[in-house]
């Protein structure tokens, strides 16, 4: 009987000490409504639930026994319907009666594996004193998914990969007092070359064989291809998919313009530009690369205008990119990007007579100007950019240049080190 497995898995859960997950920094605020946590594949979301519980018991205000864990791709649940998801409930009200009416803490894991699963979590919101975290295999339960289906009772939060600060937790370096001044540094710095290079995957940074890295990067995208895709969307063309990939991430931060790659790629091979447009939506959906418009006040040049293109990990796009030399700069931008979502930042890039490669549009309409030039001899377009953008746009409040190791202000300026940026910002 399915009651007698959930008792078992409960109760199991509650015996067994926590797993010592090193902590993330993503923040939750206190809200009533289920919270789902979405994001790519291998980014941490399973161990992100057990600090979430681990805090929760912790303060000492919750008991274990009233925090409730489920991982529905354990093959002992399996099959299972929605009808089932009722004996869950049963099985723990058997288990402990005297929790009836308090608040319990339901964290589910990998439930688009249940057909409906969203009318057990909305009566679960409706009806019972709970609060339900739900994660899910972006391959399975997109993020847009997730909010048609819980009608609006939901708060949707990204999991990226490690930001640099959570990856120097992972390396065991410590942030002290004023450390841009003291000996760890270049501990530091040179961590930071780590992580340039290999990006944040959680299993990645970890891992100390450089080999290894690249074949856990290598593996990561296979499974990106063919289990978030190809399976997912029943993709024939698989070709096509990885080239289409391949040339996004290896032209990293560069404008991406559909007419042009299907102007190119038709010459060899029989396709329609509706299907490079499609799978081009799917990579996005999945949360491997990232698409950033114009900045314009006008919505229609904004969908007219080429995207600049991102992706979700360097170290990934570095294993699979065809590229010739350590393309630094773009992995710089693709850092500063990433480091932008983590900050959720409303996004942007510019182009006129120079660029700005990122503009942020703050709650209060008022904008920043941010350049990465991954170097300490910056061009003369790098700040005339920003000038440029800045007399254009008088709402421009900040300027930024982020460079290697170049630190100063000048100009209205603010020059500032990436590796500086990412840790005190």
């Amino acid at each position: 009987m399915k009651k007698d497995v959930f008792k078992f898995l409960v109760k199991e859960f509650h015996e067994t000490p926590f797993i010592d997950a090193l902590e993330r920094g993503l923040e939750l605020p206190e809200t009533k409504k289920t919270v789902s946590l979405v994001g790519s594949r291998r980014a941490g979301k399973t161990f992100y639930f057990y600090q979430l519980m681990k805090q929760l018991v912790g303060v000492g205000k919750t008991p274990k026994n009233r925090v409730v864990y489920i991982n529905f791709e354990d093959d002992r649940l399996l099959p299972l319907s929605t009808t089932d998801l009722s004996d869950l409930l049963e099985a723990y009200y058997e288990l402990y009666p005297s929790n009836k009416g308090k608040q319990i803490y339901f964290f589910f894991d990998e439930i688009q594996n249940i057909k409906d699963w969203e009318i057990f979590v909305r009566r679960l919101d409706e009806k019972e004193k709970a609060k339900v975290f739900v994660t899910g295999s972006s391959s399975k339960l997109l993020s847009k998914e997730i909010a048609t289906a819980l009608r609006g009772r939901t708060l949707t939060f990204q999991l990226l990969p490690l930001s640099f600060k959570e990856f120097l937790r992972f390396q065991k370096i410590k942030l002290e007092k004023d450390f841009e001044y003291s000996s760890a540094r270049f501990k530091i710095k040179k961590a930071f070359g780590e992580y340039l290079e290999f990006g944040g995957f959680p299993e990645v940074a970890l891992e100390e064989q450089t080999a290894l890295k690249q074949k856990i990067l290598s593996n990561y995208f296979e499974m990106f291809i063919y289990r978030d895709l190809v399976e997912r969307f029943s993709i024939r063309n698989t070709t096509l998919l990885k080239n289409l990939t391949k040339f996004i991430i290896t032209n990293l931060s560069n404008q991406f313009s559909i007419n042009a790659y299907y102007r190119a790629v038709s010459k060899e091979m029989a396709v329609g530009k509706d299907t490079i447009l499609e799978y081009v939506s799917y990579l996005e959906d999945i949360n491997l690369i990232y698409l950033l418009p114009v900045f314009s006040y006008s919505v229609k040049k904004q969908q007219l205008n080429p995207k600049k293109a991102f992706c979700v990990d360097n170290g990934l796009r570095n294993a699979v990119a065809f590229k010739f030399s350590k393309d630094e700069g773009r992995l710089a931008e693709n850092t500063a990007f990433l480091e932008l979502k983590r900050r959720e930042k409303e996004i942007f890039y510019w182009k006129n007579k120079n660029e700005v490669d990122f503009v942020i549009k703050n709650a209060d309409n008022s904008l920043e100007a941010i350049n990465v030039s991954y170097t300490n001899e910056i061009n003369e377009r790098e700040t005339k950019g920003l000038q440029e953008f800045k007399k254009e746009f008088k709402k421009t409040k900040k300027l930024t240049l982020i460079t290697k190791d170049l630190e100063k202000k000048e100009n209205g300026i603010k020059f500032t080190p990436l590796w500086k940026w990412l840790l005190t910002a």
